[in-house]
C-alpha cells in the first residue's frame, strides 16, 4: 500500500497472465512444452520452522534478563525437517526408502533419518513420514493487508509427532511459508521447470525479518510470480488423533502486523526512557508522566510557548525525546474553553494546543511503544518487530481540494491555507486568519497524510478515555489509532476514509496511514476474463449494498432525490437509462415549484448563516477561545460544503467522483503471486454489458491462496471504482471560484463551436453535423491532462465522441503496459477550430502543409479521430518504436490510419 489505493498492477504481472493467455489460447501448434504446462503443472508448498532447541542449562538462563541475548540455540532440528510435501534430507532434498536402523530418541531419529516411511517396531510398524496435506492463505482485518495460513500435516507416529510438534505447534515463533508451481511459463514464453526457494539461507545465524522478505519478493521476481511466500509467526494449532495411530495437525500463520492488533498503548515509560527525566513519581506530573510514553511526550511540551516550536525545543525538556524523533515543526496555542464536550480530560479551561504532524506520534509509537528485537541496534530498520511508515518517500495522499480546511482545530488542521471563497457579505474569510493556518506556510506536500497536524489534547483525550483502571480493560493500538483517524475525517468533513494499511515487504512488515476513499485516477491495466484465451474462471459479481445505502437508493433509483451521499450516487450508475414502471419516480420532496423555490431561498439563507457562523467560531477561536455552541452551529454544513468542492473540481478536472461502488467482482485463476491490496485494473469487453463496461475499474480488496489436490489457486475480491467523468448528482449548487454562485449546469464548459456548413454523418442512428457534436456526447479520456500534447483546440481538452473516448481509453492502458507513452496533440475540434487549423496549414490559394481538411470535412469534427505524438510531443512517424506499437496494436481497439499522416488515426467501430 506504499502506492497507495489504487495503484496499477504491475507490468510483469499483466506480462505473467499475457505468457499463460499464450499458452492457453492456441489452437494449433502446441509444443510439448505447451503440453507439459497445461498437463503436468502442480503445486507445491514448503514449511520452514524458526524454532532453535536449547538445552535446560540455556532454558533456566533464558528466564533471566541477564545473558539472554546471548543464547542462540540449535537450528539443526527444524533445518533437517523442513516439509516439503513430506520431510527434506538434511541437504534439502527428498527422502526414499525405508529406515530399519534401531532408534532411540524421536529427536535422533530426526536428525539422521534419511527414509520416507520408518519401521516403528515397537509402536505403529511401517510408516511413512509426515507431510503437507494442503494450504490456504487468505486476507483479513481493513481493506485484507493482512494475511493468514493454515497448513495442514498430515503425521503417522506418535515419534514423528513429538518431532512436529516441538518445531511447527509452537504459538508465537517464526515460521517461513512458501509455495508455488512446479512448472510454469516465463514472460518470455519458455517453460521453466526447476523451483527456487529460500532453502538455507533462512537458517543462517543473525539472519533477519527483512531479508528473509528480500528473498522472497526476489523469487516472486524471478519466477515472473509464479512463486509466494510469507514470514509470520503461528497464531493457533490444533491436532486430532485418529484410530490408526496417526495424527491430522493444523497450523495457523499470520503476518508480523497482527502484533500491532493487540499491542497495548500503556506501557511504562520507565521502561524506554532515562529514569532523572522524571518528576517524583508522587507529584502530580511524575503520575501524569508515567501513565504512558504519549503521556510523558506531551508533559514535555508543557514548557513550550512559542507559536512555532521545532524538535529543538525539547532538547531542554527531554534529551530522550530529542535524541529519537526526527526534525519536525509544530504549532502552540493556548486556547480557553469555557464548555468544550471533553473538559473533563483536558482539566482546566486554558488548554495548551500542539499542533503536530501526525508523522510525530507515528514515531513516537516505534520509539517507545513497539516490541523491538534487542539484538538489533536502534537504528536498524528490523529494530522494531512492527512499525509505522513515517517516511515521506514511502507514503500516500489524502483525498483533497483547495477549499478543504478542518472544522475543528482541536483535533486537526491542514498544514497550508485554505482557498477562501467570497460569500454574500464580501470576502469575510480574508477578514480573518482561518484556524491556525495562519502559522503554516504552504507546502507542496500538504496532502501528505503525515503533514495533518494533530492536536495533542485530542490523541490525550482518546488515550485517557481507552485507558481502564487496569491493563485487561485498555484497548489495543489498531482501536485507538483508527479513533485517532476517525475524529480526522470527521473535522475535514468526511470525505476522506483515513486508515490502517500493512505492508509486509518493507522493512520487516510495516503500516501505512493511507486514505481509502483516493481512489485512482491514472488508467489501470485491462485484463482479458472472457474468451477463449482466458485463465481466469469462477467469475461472479454481486452487490454490497448497507442498510444505509439500500434506504437512499429506493429513493434515489432514479437519480430524482438531491439528497444522497456519494456512495448512492456511484451506484445510481448501474441505473441508467431506465424507470421503474410501478413507481417512476421516488421524489423525497413534493414537486411544487413555489415550494421549491421557497426551500433554495431557504437554503440560500442557510448557508449564508452558516458562512456566519464558521467565520464567528473561528474569530472567536483566534482571539480568545473554543466555544462548543459555536462549534456545533459552524459544523451543521461543512460536510455538505466539503464534499461540493471535491465534486466541483473532479467534474472540472474531468475526473469521475472518488469512493468505491459497493459491488463485488470475484474471480479465480491458477495461482499467481505479485498480486497486491489496494491495486487496480480494467477488464475487457465481454462480461459486463456494454453500457456498463468502460465505466468502471476494479480495486482489489481481498487475495487468497489455496493448494488443494496438487493445484495452486488465486482468488481475488475487487471492488467497483467510477472512472468516467461527467456531471454529479444530487450535490447542491454553492459558490464558485470567483464568488458566484452556481449550479452543475452553469459550471459545465461552454461549447467553442460556431454554426455554419459542413457534412453531416449518422453516428449510431442519430445525424450529426460536424464540429457541432452536442456536449452530452462527447467525453475526456480518462486522466486527459496526463496526455495532453500540443492540443490547441476544444479549449485544450482531450474529448472525443463517447464510444471513441473509451476505446481510447482501453489503447493508452494497453500501451501503458507496454511502456509506450502517447501525447494526444488533438481530438476532437469545433467547426471554429477546424477553420482555425486550415487558416495556419494553408495559403489562400489552398495549398496546404500539412494536409488539413476543410471545415466541417475533417473526422475530428465528429469526436472520432486522434493526432498521435510521443512521449515529448512529437508528432509520430513511422520509424518511432511508439508508431509500430500503434500500427501493430491499434486495429485491435478499433484504430486505423486512414490518411498519409502517421499521425492520425480514426476510430472505426462506430455506426
Amino acid at each position: 500500500m506504499a502506492e497507495g489505493v489504487g495503484s496499477k498492477i504491475s507490468n510483469e504481472v499483466v506480462a505473467q497472465i499475457e505468457a499463460r493467455k499464450a499458452i492457453v489460447g492456441k489452437k494449433t501448434g502446441r509444443t510439448s512444452d505447451d503440453l507439459l504446462y497445461l498437463n503436468s503443472k502442480t503445486g507445491w508448498i514448503r514449511l520452514s520452522s524458526g524454532v532453535n532447541t536449547i538445552t535446560d542449562e540455556e532454558a533456566d538462563q533464558f528466564l533471566e534478563q541477564e545473558g539472554r541475548i546471548e543464547i542462540i540455540g540449535d537450528s539443526r532440528l527444524a533445518g533437517y525437517n523442513v516439509l516439503q510435501g513430506g520431510i527434506l534430507n538434511p541437504n534439502r532434498t527428498l527422502r526414499e526408502g525405508i529406515d530399519t536402523s534401531p532408534t532411540t530418541t524421536a529427536e535422533d531419529i530426526s536428525l539422521s533419518n534419511k527414509a520416507a516411511y520408518q519401521n516403528r517396531v515397537n509402536s505403529t510398524g511401517i510408516r511413512p513420514m509426515p507431510g503437507i496435506t494442503g494450504l490456504s492463505v487468505q486476507s483479513k482485518n481493513t481493506y485484507g493487508t493482512l494475511r493468514e495460513a493454515e497448513v495442514k500435516i498430515m503425521v503417522w507416529t506418535l515419534e514423528d509427532f513429538e518431532m512436529i510438534e516441538k518445531i511447527y505447534l509452537r504459538p508465537g515463533f517464526t515460521m517461513l511459508l512458501e509455495w508455488g508451481h512446479t512448472l510454469y511459463v516465463t514472460n518470455g514464453g519458455s517453460v521453466e521447470k526447476n523451483i527456487k526457494t529460500v532453502g538455507n539461507k533462512f537458517f543462517r545465524p543473525g539472519i533477519t525479518m527483512s531479508q528473509i522478505l528480500d528473498e522472497i519478493v526476489d523469487f516472486r521476481k524471478s519466477s515472473d510470480y509464479n512463486y509466494e511466500g510469507m514470514i509470520g509467526y503461528v497464531k493457533n494449532f490444533s491436532w486430532n488423533y485418529r484410530p490408526d495411530g496417526g495424527y491430522e495437525c493444523s497450523v495457523n500463520i499470520i503476518s508480523t502486523g497482527e502484533i500491532l492488533d493487540s499491542l497495548k498503548m500503556r506501557i511504562n515509560p520507565k521502561l524506554k526512557i532515562e529514569a532523572e527525566e522524571f518528576a517524583p513519581k508522587s507529584s502530580e506530573k511524575g503520575k501524569e508522566q508515567q501513565k504512558s510514553p504519549f503521556h510523558f511526550f506531551f508533559n514535555a511540551l508543557e514548557p513550550i510557548t512559542s507559536p512555532k516550536f521545532t524538535r529543538e525545543d525539547l532538547s531542554g525538556t527531554s534529551p530522550n525525546l530529542y535524541k529519537n524523533l526526527q526534525d519536525f515543526t509544530g504549532y502552540y496555542r493556548e486556547v480557553e474553553s469555557e464548555d468544550h464536550p471533553d473538559s473533563a480530560w483536558y482539566g482546566d479551561k486554558n488548554i495548551k494546543h500542539y499542533w503536530m504532524p501526525l508523522r510525530v506520534y507515528l514515531e513516537a509509537f516505534n520509539k517507545y511503544i513497539v516490541p523491538v528485537d534487542n539484538t538489533k541496534s536502534q537504528t536498524d530498520p528490523n529494530y522494531g518487530i512492527t512499525k509505522f511508515n513515517v517516511d515521506y518517500t514511502k507514503s500516500t495522499k489524502f483525498l483533497t481540494v483547495p477549499e478543504h480546511f478542518s472544522i475543528d482545530p482541536t483535533i486537526c488542521v491542514l498544514a497550508r491555507k485554505h482557498k477562501k471563497p467570497d460569500v454574500v457579505a464580501g470576502d469575510v474569510f480574508g477578514e480573518v486568519d482561518v484556524v491556525v493556518n495562519n502559522l503554516v506556510k504552504p507546502t507542496n506536500d500538504y496532502d501528505d497524510v503525515l503533514n495533518i497536524l494533530v492536536a495533542s489534547p485530542f490523541v490525550k483525550g482518546i488515550l485517557d478515555a481507552a485507558f481502564g483502571e487496569d491493563y485487561e480493560s485498555e484497548k489495543g493500538s489498531t482501536e485507538i489509532m483508527q479513533e485517532i483517524l476517525g475524529g480526522i475525517n470527521t473535522a475535514l468533513g468526511g470525505i476522506n476514509d483515513l486508515s490502517i494499511s500493512y505492508e509486509e515487504e518493507i522493512e520487516g512488515g510495516t503500516f501505512f496511514i493511507i486514505d481509502r476513499n483516493n481512489t485512482p485516477r491514472d488508467v489501470p491495466p485491462t485484463l482479458t476474463l472472457a474468451g477463449i484465451d482466458s485463465i481466469f474462471t469462477n467469475i461472479s459479481i454481486s452487490s454490497k449494498i448497507s442498510n444505509e445505502i439500500g434506504s437512499n437508493i429506493a429513493i434515489a433509483a432514479q437519480g430524482s432525490a438531491q439528497n444522497f451521499s456519494e456512495n448512492v450516487e456511484n451506484i445510481l450508475k448501474w441505473n441508467p437509462n431506465v424507470i421503474d414502471r410501478v413507481r417512476p419516480t421516488k421524489d423525497d420532496r413534493t414537486k411544487n415549484i413555489e415550494g421549491k423555490a421557497e426551500v433554495a431561498k431557504e437554503q440560500e439563507i442557510d448557508k449564508e448563516e452558516w458562512y456566519e457562523d464558521v467565520v464567528s467560531f473561528f474569530v472567536e477561536f483566534n482571539g480568545r477561545g473554543y466555544k462548543d455552541s459555536d462549534m456545533q452551529a459552524a459544523k451543521t454544513q461543512h460536510k455538505d460544503y466539503i464534499k461540493y468542492w471535491l465534486y466541483y473540481n473532479n467534474y472540472q478536472e474531468g475526473n469521475p467522483p472518488p469512493g468505491l461502488v459497493p459491488v463485488e467482482l470475484s474471480l479465480q485463476l491458477e495461482g499467481i503471486g505479485g498480486m497486491k491490496i489496494g491495486q487496480s485494473f480494467k477488464i475487457k469487453s465481454g462480461i459486463l454489458p456494454a453500457k456498463y463496461q468502460d465505466k468502471f475499474g476494479y480495486i482489489i480488496t481481498g487475495l487468497g491462496h489455496s493448494i488443494e489436490n496438487n493445484r495452486w489457486l488465486t482468488d481475488i475480491k475487487t471492488q467497483f471504482y467510477l472512472t468516467e467523468g461527467g456531471k454529479p448528482k444530487g450535490i447542491p449548487a454553492g459558490q464558485s471560484r470567483t464568488g458566484a454562485v452556481v449550479d452543475y449546469a452553469e459550471a459545465k464548459p461552454t461549447p467553442t463551436s460556431t454554426a455554419g456548413g459542413g457534412t453531416s454523418k449518422t453516428i449510431e442512428g442519430t445525424k450529426y453535423k460536424n464540429g457541432e457534436i452536442p456536449e452530452d456526447k462527447l467525453r475526456y479520456i480518462n486522466n486527459w491532462k496526463k496526455y495532453v500534447g500540443a492540443i490547441q483546440s476544444d479549449g485544450g481538452r482531450i474529448r472525443l465522441y463517447t464510444k471513441a473516448s473509451r476505446a481510447l481509453d482501453d489503447l493508452l492502458a494497453a500501451a501503458e503496459t507496454a511502456r509506450i507513452t502517447f501525447k494526444i496533440n488533438s481530438a476532437y475540434r469545433t467547426l471554429q477550430d477546424q477553420q482555425r487549423v486550415r487558416a495556419k496549414n494553408c495559403t489562400p490559394s489552398g495549398v496546404c502543409n500539412p494536409p488539413t481538411a476543410r471545415p466541417g470535412t475533417s473526422n475530428h469534427g465528429f469526436g472520432i479521430a486522434v493526432d498521435f505524438a510521443n512521449k515529448n510531443g512529437a508528432k509520430l512517424s513511422e520509424g518511432m518504436a511508439e508508431y509500430k506499437w500503434l500500427a501493430a496494436n491499434g486495429p485491435s481497439y478499433g484504430f486505423r490510419r486512414i490518411r498519409s499522416e502517421a499521425w492520425h488515426w480514426e476510430y472505426q467501430n462506430i455506426g
